[in-house]
């Protein structure tokens, strides 16, 4: 018990940041986690087995329900097979293979070509498919036929690691599934063979017009040709070509030849018309020049001898001398005429050099005409040649285009036809029960569980102290009537038949059990020894914290000690009727009139030990005050009991349970079992560490059975209950 000085400084300490430090409290720590054993799942299962049977009965009815009353659809497959090693054409080179990536792309093309508006357009009008929608424009009804057709009931898919293209349709009738299916595969089939005959007509009739252009372009070049020849006046350009170049080459031949003829008598004249004597005999003429140069000289010696011998008067002088100068005369002449010849020969070789050049340049101009002319005539010749060739080719290829186009519709047929189905693929109605049990069990299954682990409220001494942190002194069973009496407490005992069926948690005697095995937690333990005053509070109204503290008080008492009950509930105030007490004075007057604790106390029934303060008339302006009134009784009491209980109000969001707190020994809170929301208990331990309360523990009142399977573990008292009453009923008999 501490000293009146402690528990003033405590109370001022209180008044002034009571309501701060309650609203602070209201952020607990971080809870622990919520992890429950296997044990409690297993037990949970078990408690709702009948709700999961129920939802799972109920839900498989509703599908069996569904699936024998909805019309069956039957469905109804055509197998189509593309052959892409089939030959492409039946005349000229195959196109190359196709490899693995361009087979994807042919076949998903394929599949896109089935579903399209071409292909299912016919068959929609044939079966009566399309219809009126709800949209319309211009005041007339929209048709289903205005747009791209799809219908519902088509699927295309096609099988891996193969060249098969299946096409499906579900339709209520079986035969209708079968005919729709096998004419969308007709209808792919015409479609493909006509688009094959469109582009086969539109590359003839390109190829028509193509080859009418080359025709009139090979005309064209071949009257071209034959006329550039005609004004040509040849018939083979080539020979006359090869003649021209042998004539070429002859006349430089000879223009050479004048050339070296003419530089040669060039020569010789320009070294004649110098004085020179060296042409002359290299002359044609040189020989009969030479005989006179010799005859010149030998009358020259004659002439030399006579005249040594005979003098100049002598007639053989005169005769040598005259037969010298007809000698040099006849040399005279003979060398002028030489040179004149010479000169002749020079003049005549400039002539024919200059003849021969103009020859050769003709020939070379006539060569070069020529040869141009021979040039554009190959061109000609070419380009007729190659109309002719393009031509030929082009008219084979239509030729064979045409061929051709008929071979390529056997690369895609039907190779299976759909034949109406003896069983309906929808509802497949064991496969549909089947999934309602399973997924109704699941659901249910996981509904109870999600709902437990949703559920933060207080339910057994385990989960509260994982999610909360506190620890549990007590439980105490949900018992819904007490015996009517004009004393409820202590308890009458009503006998129990010994093989009566009764629910043993809602036995009083079960209760007053628990509550003495409560006391004996509190009480008896080494660190309780100076336990003289216990507050019972809770954290919110209606959780059965003053029955508690009622039978607590009586329980006590009826051991033998010394009891103090002191109702501190001045909102709410109850125990003046668990007693069936006076009212009127209580802890009210004591406050406003000062009166002292024997004053007020009253006794409670035949049990001498246990005194009750009851709260008197109800005064919320008197709350304030509650705390220092009960701090002076309990000094007071103290002496005289050995054990004063203090009911207070509940906790949250009041000023007076946390400074009684702060006067008493020891603080116990009483949780309501499926009621109490954890987190308010979490806050009220919260705000009983912050004022640094003696915290006792949670009792767990209320507690049902059936909220948890740790209640099962207490289900063994009842046979004590069963055979003490069995021992007493024998004792009696006896």
């Amino acid at each position: 018990m501490n000293s009146p000085h402690d528990d003033r400084s405590a109370l001022s300490l209180v008044d002034n940041g009571a309501l701060l430090t309650y609203l602070s409290s209201l952020s607990p720590k971080a809870e622990p986690d919520h992890v429950l054993s296997l044990d409690h799942y297993v037990w949970l299962l078990k408690r709702h087995w009948w709700k999961i049977a129920a939802a799972v009965f109920l839900c498989t009815a509703l599908t069996a329900i569904y699936c024998f009353s909805v019309t069956p659809i039957y469905e109804s497959t055509a197998s189509i097979a593309i052959d892409h090693q089939m030959p492409s054409t039946a005349i000229g080179p195959d196109s190359p293979p196709t490899d693995n990536g361009n087979l994807d792309d042919l076949l998903n093309t394929e599949v896109r070509i089935i579903q399209s508006d071409p292909v299912l357009r016919p068959v929609a009008d044939q079966f009566h498919l399309l219809g009126l929608t709800t949209g319309s424009a211009a005041g007339h009804p929209a048709r289903e036929s205005d747009g791209p057709v799809e219908l519902p009931g088509l699927s295309v898919a096609r099988i891996p690691n193969s060249l098969i293209i299946n096409i499906g349709y579900r339709a209520p009738d079986r035969n209708k599934a079968a005919a729709v299916a096998n004419a969308i595969a007709t209808s792919y089939i015409t479609r493909g063979m006509e688009m094959r005959a469109r582009a086969s007509m539109g590359s003839s009739a390109f190829m028509e017009k193509q080859i009418d252009e080359l025709k009139k372009n090979m005309d064209d070049s071949a009257k071209a040709l034959a006329g550039y020849e005609r004004d040509l006046g040849l018939i083979n350009p080539d020979e006359k070509i090869s003649i021209l170049t042998a004539r070429v080459l002859q006349l430089n031949t000879q223009f050479t030849d004048a050339q070296n003829d003419r530089v040669r008598k060039e020569t010789d004249f320009r070294a004649l018309r110098s004085g020179g004597s060296a042409a002359l005999e290299v002359s044609p003429e040189a020989g009969p020049l030479a005989k006179l140069d010799e005859q010149m000289h030998a009358a020259l010696e004659k002439m030399a001898v006579v005249k040594t011998i005979y003098g100049p008067n002598y007639a053989e002088y005169k005769r040598a001398s005259n037969d010298l100068g007809e000698v040099a005369r006849q040399y005279q002449q003979m060398r002028t005429e030489v040179a004149k010849r010479v000169e002749i020969d020079y003049r005549e070789a400039q002539r024919r050099e200059a003849l021969l050049q103009q020859s050769l340049a003709e020939a070379k101009d006539e060569s070069d005409q020529l040869n141009a002319s021979s040039l554009k005539n190959q061109q000609l010749k070419q380009e007729a040649e190659a109309n002719k060739a393009l031509y030929n080719e082009l008219f084979r290829k239509i030729k064979e285009a045409g061929i051709n186009a008929g071979f390529q519709s056997g690369s895609i047929r039907i190779a299976d036809e759909a034949r109406p189905q003896l069983r309906p693929v929808f509802p497949k109605k064991s496969v549909f029960i089947f999934l309602g049990f399973l997924l109704s069990l699941l659901v249910s299954t996981a509904f109870v569980l999600l709902s437990d682990i949703l559920n933060k409220t207080l339910r057994d001494p385990e989960q509260a102290r994982r999610a909360i942190g506190a620890d549990v002194v007590g439980t105490l069973p949900s018992v819904r009537r007490f015996p009517l009496n004009t004393r409820l407490l202590p308890v009458d005992k009503q006998p129990v038949r010994p093989n009566a069926r009764i629910n043993w948690s809602a036995l009083p005697e079960f209760y007053e059990e628990c509550i003495h095995t409560l006391l004996s937690s509190l009480l008896l333990g080494r660190s309780s020894r100076n336990l003289k005053s216990i507050l019972i509070t809770s954290a919110e109204p209606g959780e059965g914290k003053s029955t508690c503290a009622a039978h607590m008080a009586a329980a006590n008492a009826s051991r033998g000690k010394r009891t103090l009950l002191i109702d501190a509930d001045l909102r709410f105030p109850v125990q003046h009727l668990l007693f069936n007490t006076a009212s009127k004075e209580g802890l009210t007057s004591a406050i406003s009139d000062g009166r002292l604790l024997r004053d007020i106390r009253q006794s409670a029934g035949p049990n001498e030990n246990l005194d009750v303060v009851v709260a008197g008339p109800s005064s919320e302006h008197l709350c304030a005050l509650v705390a220092v009134k009960v701090s002076e009784l309990l000094a007071e009491a103290v002496k005289e009991y050995d054990l004063i209980i203090v009911d207070a109000p509940p906790m949250l969001f009041l000023s007076e349970p946390i400074q009684l707190a702060c006067i008493t020994d020891g603080v116990l809170v009483i949780g309501h079992a499926g009621q109490t929301d954890q987190r308010s208990v979490a806050a009220v331990f919260s705000t009983l560490r912050r004022v640094r309360a003696n915290i006792l523990g949670l009792v767990i009142n209320r507690a049902d059975p059936s909220q948890s399977a740790t209640y099962k573990y207490y289900s063994s008292s009842h046979r004590y209950l069963i055979g003490l009453a069995g021992n007493q009923a024998r004792a009696k008999a006896g």
